[in-house]
């Protein structure tokens, strides 16, 4: 009996563990952080074991998604998660620009707050909370891969993140344009999958970003194809496709009913639209409505539609709740939870939008917009108010109709604005200066020259400067595709129509030196600095432009003018100290490296520059000590690598520096110099034919490079072989620097050319001009 009784004591066990179990995985309510009731969450799920799947589509419009009413959109995929979730009909973008809308996404707060108003030179603040560190602090594994250069890791939104994938290599491009500096989505998903495949067993929180419909639109077949004449939308459904990529690694690993998807647009894309031809200018909706997605694992949130407006701000809250957790202090969205379930029809939210970019950039004045209900306030110097269920493409200006709503909304606005101007924020500059150089010396549109206006100035309205805009984005984005006539062309338009453009002076000068006419570069820059006296950029890309004709007191003289107006400016102090290292004068240029690096440390290209001092005052050890801690600070340091291989030449070690050179050209492909010196390698070690190549990749990489031409005829002078064509080169090595150092070279390589082919008379007199040379050059030394 005792057995007995302990065996049915163990069934009723069984039973009980059983009974437990089944209730455990019995799909069962459940409620968000702020009380709304979810309905069943799939079986054994809770709310804290979810994962993350956030998807940005940079510059998508919402029309342009078949979710959204487009009947040949190619959005299959985005399209079924939103008969699946949750589609918003009306989702307002903080900001028609990428970074500064996807810092007010993943903070929650708006750009006068967060304090990122535009790209290309403002820095997310450590001191807000993101939602990648929300997470992460919970237990979430974080991952982030992002498709473009402006949301860098640099700008501050790597917050958070265990796996930023950016990668982006700005030292390989000789000019910038607001789309080059990219990658493509199916690279953006190739990253992503392995880091989710390695955290499949955990909570994941993963952002995907595609830059894809971004300008240029140049989608990848069959897209470009199928799309011909649409090759805007064919990015859209490229892109799309891509999504359907990670959607099916989410279907095939059984973890979509255990994860919450979001795909949103960061803005839109004006296509014309108010003259605009892409964005960031204007705050229409064409710009500032985006798509907006929810897919979330729980019943009542499913297969609707929601009407009401929301805002950017509020899909960080929305997340948080969804997953049982608190919102950080200070966020200003709302959560959407209550439309997500229909347990409430409107939240009544008031949108703000912004955009600085004509302020930053032209000086004209900057736009913000105000959504209530059904009207729509941009408070500009002619303001305008629009009644979006009557004129939802804005045409109509009703603010003289409408004056009193109209007032009532700008006060509304002026208040908002008080209210949410809390703390500095980033400013512009925040980003290391050498980076900013970098940008700005390759033609990004991001140097931030605006100044506060006068007492009563009255800035120009964007509206009436939307063919000068539009100009000057063509100038910009023409890139490598656009020859440097048409470009100045462009420009010189730009300047003829609003001649106080900081900016096109600055970029006719860049692409004057491109050009090589460095005088009229001189021009522009100085006529930027009338416009404005402190613009750091101007004032070093005029003093390169001098060091370039010799003139290396002029540059010395810029810069010491320019630090009496701002001395704690370090990548000035560094470029001075450049200027004394090129007129040999080792003892000021070493303190000045120094003094930059005390003023700021990210400086990486002082270090390097202090490491040449030491080489060059032989200290090896010392030299490759600071270039390597350069390298150590910022990989890809001009001319680190060349000046480490500087060093391993002079200790004899020839494999080291070939190896340095290589990585030198690899990072830098206009390092004809180092291509140069790399053919100098191969002579001594006797592999002329790897001589020949890295000589003739110099002069690919700078075709006025003199020094390249002569050696390239002395190695074919050498071979005995193409005379002829030893002769052009000796010339034009000649022509482009008559009086070099090099020069006797070219005259003694077409002397001996034309003594082998019995020219005696011509080779005499060809030998006597290098011996002039030489002569005249050791009187003067």
């Amino acid at each position: 009996m005792r057995i007995r009784s302990r065996w049915l004591v163990g069934l009723a066990g069984v039973a009980l563990v059983g009974a437990g179990l089944a209730w455990w995985l019995w799909p069962r309510a459940v409620a968000s952080r702020t009380g709304i009731d979810l309905g069943p969450l799939p079986r054994g799920v809770r709310a804290r074991d979810l994962n993350v799947l956030f998807v940005t589509l940079d510059t998508t419009r919402a029309d342009r998604l078949g979710a959204y009413g487009n009947p040949d959109a190619g959005t299959p995929n985005v399209d079924r998660l939103a008969e699946e979730g949750v589609l918003f009909e009306t989702a307002v973008a903080a900001v028609p620009l990428t970074l500064p809308a996807h810092s007010t996404i993943f903070t929650g707060v708006l750009p006068p707050v967060h304090g990122v108003r535009d790209n290309g030179g403002y820095v997310l603040d450590t001191r807000h909370t993101t939602l990648a560190e929300t997470l992460k602090a919970a237990g979430w594994r974080t991952g982030a891969f992002v498709g473009a250069y402006v949301l860098d890791g640099k700008w501050g939104l790597d917050q958070g993140f265990e796996r930023y994938f950016d990668d982006f290599a700005i030292s390989k491009y000789k000019t910038l344009s607001l789309g080059s500096v990219a990658r493509r989505a199916s690279e953006v998903v190739d990253a992503a999958l392995p880091w989710l495949e390695e955290h499949r067993e955990e909570r994941f929180f993963a952002w995907l970003h595609f830059y894809d419909p971004h300008s240029p639109y140049e989608p990848p077949e069959p897209f470009k194809s199928r799309f011909a004449r649409r090759p805007y939308q064919g990015e859209i459904a490229y892109t799309d496709f891509q999504v359907g990529r990670v959607i099916e690694w989410l279907q095939s690993r059984h973890l979509t009913d255990r994860t919450v998807i979001v795909v949103m647009g960061d803005h839109g894309e004006s296509l014309t639209e108010h003259g605009e031809g892409t964005h960031g200018l204007f705050v229409y909706d064409a710009t500032v409505r985006a798509p907006l997605v929810i897919r979330a694992p729980v019943a009542r949130a499913r297969g609707r539609r929601v009407r009401a407006v929301v805002r950017s701000e509020d899909v960080l809250p929305t997340l948080l709740d969804l997953l049982g957790m608190e919102a950080p202090a200070g966020v200003q969205g709302r959560s959407l939870a209550p439309l997500m379930t229909g347990d409430a029809p409107d939240l009544d939210l008031e949108a703000y939008s912004e955009s600085w970019y004509a302020r930053n950039h032209f000086g004209w004045s900057e736009l913000r917009a105000l959504r209530v209900g059904r009207f729509k306030y941009i408070d500009a110097p002619r303001p305008e108010l629009y009644d979006l269920d009557r004129d939802p493409d804005e045409t109509t200006n009703v603010y003289a109709e409408r004056r009193a709503l109209a007032d009532r909304m700008a006060a509304q606005l002026a208040r908002l604005g008080a209210e949410r101007e809390t703390g500095p924020g980033a400013q512009p500059g925040a980003v290391d200066p050498e980076t900013r150089e970098r940008l700005a010396a390759l033609g990004y549109i991001g140097t931030f020259v605006h100044a506060a206006p006068k007492p009563g100035e009255r800035l120009p309205d964007p509206k009436d400067k939307i063919d000068v805009f539009n100009l000057m984005v063509a100038a910009q984005e023409g890139g490598a595709n656009e020859t440097g006539d048409r470009k100045i062309a462009r420009l010189q338009q730009v300047i003829d129509q609003d001649p106080d453009i900081i900016d096109a002076w600055v970029m006719l000068g860049n692409e004057y030196v491109r050009q090589g006419d460095v005088p009229a570069a001189i021009r522009h820059y100085q006529r930027a600095l009338v416009l404005k006296p402190d613009y750091d950029l101007a004032t070093i890309n005029l003093a390169n432009a001098y060091r370039r004709i010799g003139d290396s007191q002029a540059a010395v003289l810029g810069y010491e003018q320019y630090l009496k107006k701002d001395p704690r400016n370090a990548y000035v102090r560094y470029q001075l100290g450049e200027v004394y290292f090129d007129l040999n004068q080792l003892d000021r240029a070493e303190p000045a490296f120094r003094a930059a690096l005390e003023l700021d440390e990210r400086v990486a290209s002082a270090r390097n520059a202090l490491g040449v001092v030491f080489f060059k005052r032989g200290d090896l050890a010392a030299a490759e000590r600071e270039i390597r801690a350069a390298l150590g600070q910022q990989t890809d340091v001009r001319l680190a690598h060349f000046n480490l291989a500087l060093i391993a030449e002079e200790r004899g070690d020839r494999q080291t520096a070939i190896r340095e050179y290589r990585m030198e050209i690899d990072l830098h492909p206009t390092s004809y110099k180092a291509a140069f010196n790399l053919g100098r390698i191969y002579e001594q070690l006797g592999r002329a034919a790897e001589q020949e190549q890295a000589f003739q990749q110099a002069l690919v990489m700078n075709p006025v490079f003199a020094e390249g031409y002569l050696y390239l005829a002395k190695l074919y002078l050498d071979q005995g072989a193409r005379l002829d064509d030893a002769i052009e080169l000796a010339k034009r090595g000649l022509a482009l620097a008559p009086r070099s150092e090099y020069a006797p070279l070219g005259h003694y390589v077409l002397a001996d050319i034309y003594s082998r082919l019995g020219r005696a008379d011509e080779a005499e007199e060809e030998a006597a001009r290098g011996r002039a040379l030489e002569t005249r050059r050791r009187r003067s030394g």
